[in-house]
């Protein structure tokens, strides 16, 4: 274990002796990096899909889109140019897009649900990072029949999950198809500073000719699709409105069933608040998750426990940093009693109540990142104890059985990034039940490397989780080391993995490998 250890950490040491923190994917290269000027309106445009309004006629138009698929470089086509203009005043950002076609009625329009973006529909992209770091985008999407789409992106990788508040409609005429967005600033996070220095990237796909194109030049063979990013200039003296949101909620229920009839009555609220540009509160009380999907249940014949997708909303949105280490699986807040599944019961005795899931009492969490790429994350939430109740069909006697006690889930995340395109990230899980249950405790360092000209990456985790059982300690350890190409035609990769027998991050994460 010891010379596994130092094995990685001999990694920590080369990634950062060659870390450099001023120099860009594009400054190594000779392909110029474009700079957007956006423009400062005072009256907002009517988001109608049709940007002709006057209020566009003195905002700076952008173009010379760049194919990215299939013939990556390749100038765009004068049939087919697309052009953009952004626009901003307190309140959003707002975008206008222009995709010219010389046979719009080619363009193909099928209608899908949010996010379900690459679909057979022509799609427009407008991609933000706030904080220039050629790491994270904030990405919205509007295809031809106006399917929306909004993710979180880092490096080659976007989640979809995220979900926000945003307004964006298409129009048709003989020259092509148009697209208008409206981004509030309360969907976005960013340093408060007088001039804002960001960086942003427009996708058009055309599905008719199966191609892609940006506005800035993305090199298919080296790094990562963020590394490519345009600067976007002249959006100072911003003044963000106050970023709360309310949602209350209050539920009734009525059972009758066989002559017996119950009543039972919810409420609660969650609560968004921006604390400052850079950080946002999220908080749930007594949430009610009743309108979410539902668990499709399927037969598992696997050695590993069955799980499924978040669907609530309040662990979806903006949980990008908690995914660092794998060591959250919000789906374990919330989960089935521990306990539920073995209930000892007597010959003459019933099951009458099992309770499926915990009640979530409260969670809250704050997320955000600093101008200086220290990224932070805290997550608590707190389940109410849970019994199960058994009856005695002789006399009528009812026990209570503990099946779940009254539990506490933290997570702590921070994620310092640096040369422009790397991060190292500390992270800490725990799990605390009241009572004579187990608890836990998981710590991870979790680094990811590029080196200036984005040829190169080096990746390293080291884990250590601790379980407090009844009986005693058990503590494991998972490490991993890569050295990978990330550019040119032959990608070779050289790694280590290492797991042993007490590695168990289940209390809040998940573990399908074990002891390799």
């Amino acid at each position: 274990m010891l010379r596994i250890i130092v094995f990685t950490l001999l990694f920590f040491s080369y990634a950062f002796a060659k870390a450099n923190t001023t120099t860009t994917l594009q400054d190594t290269t000779n392909i110029a990096r474009k700079v957007y000027r956006a423009t400062r309106i005072s009256t907002p445009p009517k988001i109608d899909g049709k940007p002709f309004d006057k209020i566009w006629d003195r905002v700076t138009t952008g173009g010379n889109f760049i194919m990215a698929q299939p013939n990556n470089g390749d100038a765009e086509r004068d049939t087919h140019r697309t052009e953009f203009k952004v626009a901003y005043d307190d309140a959003a950002i707002y975008v206008a897009g222009y995709m010219y076609d010389e046979n719009p009625e080619s363009v193909l329009r099928q209608f899908s649900q949010r996010d379900q973006v690459f679909e057979q529909a022509d799609l427009f992209g407008f991609f933000i990072n706030t904080y220039n770091n050629q790491i994270n985008q904030t990405r919205f999407y509007a295809t031809s029949a106006n399917a929306l789409g909004d993710a979180i992106a880092e490096g080659n990788s976007q989640d979809f999950s995220y979900n926000v508040v945003f307004l964006s409609e298409v129009s048709f005429d003989k020259r092509g198809w148009y697209v208008e967005m409206k981004i509030p600033y309360r969907t976005l996070r960013f340093p408060e500073q007088d001039v804002q220095d960001w960086s942003f990237q427009i996708l058009r796909v055309i599905k008719s000719l199966n191609e892609e194109y940006t506005y800035n030049y993305l090199d298919v063979t080296t790094g990562t699709d963020t590394q490519y990013d345009a600067l976007l200039t002249g959006i100072e003296n911003i003044d963000p409105p106050l970023r709360l949101n309310l949602y209350p909620y209050v539920s009734v229920i009525h059972d009758r069933f066989d002559g017996i009839e119950s009543t039972s009555f919810n409420a609660g609220m969650d609560l968004k608040y921006g604390i400052s540009d850079a950080f946002t509160l999220d908080a749930t009380l007594i949430p009610d998750f009743g309108q979410v999907a539902f668990d499709q249940v399927v037969l598992n014949l696997g050695p590993f426990e069955q799980t499924f997708n978040e669907n609530r909303a309040f662990f979806t949105e903006g949980t990008d940093l908690f995914r660092k280490g794998d060591l959250f699986f919000s789906r374990r807040i919330g989960q089935r009693p521990s306990g539920s599944r073995n209930l000892e019961v007597l010959d003459d005795e019933d099951i009458i109540n099992n309770p499926r899931n915990a009640q979530l009492l409260n969670a809250i969490k704050v997320t955000g990142r600093t101008e200086k790429g220290l990224g932070i994350g805290i997550l608590n939430a707190i389940t109410e104890k849970t019994n199960a109740t058994i009856q005695n069909r002789v006399d009528g006697t009812r026990r209570e059985v503990e099946t779940e006690p009254l539990t506490n889930y933290n997570m702590l995340v921070l994620d310092q990034q640096y040369g422009n395109n790397s991060s190292i990230a500390l992270v800490n899980a725990s799990t605390l039940r009241n009572g004579s249950f187990t608890d836990a405790n998981s710590n991870a360092i979790v680094l990811n490397h590029n080196n200036k000209a984005a040829t190169d990456n080096i990746s390293a985790e080291i884990k250590m989780t601790n379980r407090f059982t009844p009986d005693g300690t058990e503590t494991g350890f998972a490490t991993e080391a890569n050295w990978r190409k990330t550019s040119g035609k032959w990608r070779p990769r050289l790694g280590h993995f290492f797991r042993d027998r007490n590695y168990n991050p289940n209390d809040l994460g998940r573990n399908f490998q074990t002891n390799f």
